[in-house]
């Protein structure tokens, strides 16, 4: 069996009057990609805060990917995003929705 391991770092958005809630996450294939992926979000980012925003929520935490995921994350510059669900655990100190 075929190991692809990545690196899921969970994001929160934040909005000036609403507060802040669950945002999606990333996807990477080392650390140093999430850090990148990181460094080049907020380059992109105004010099004064916005009015919305994400940041990084809590420690990355790793998750066995299918293949065709693992490698949309391979072809990537430094990582995927996504506002869904994040796979796996959810790691030790974030966000995991309760399922009804």
């Amino acid at each position: 069996m075929t190991q692809r391991t990545l690196i899921v770092q969970k994001w929160l958005e934040s909005e000036r009057g609403w507060g802040v809630r669950p945002d999606g996450y990333s996807l990477h294939l080392t650390d140093r990609n999430l850090q990148d992926f990181i460094a080049e979000y907020w380059a992109r980012m105004p010099n004064e805060a916005p009015e919305e925003y994400s940041r990084p929520d809590g420690a990355p935490y790793t998750w066995e990917a299918g293949k065709k995921v693992y490698e949309e994350v391979k072809a990537s510059k430094n990582g995927i995003r996504d506002y869904g669900e994040p796979p796996g655990s959810g790691g030790v100190d974030g966000f995991v929705r309760a399922r009804f």
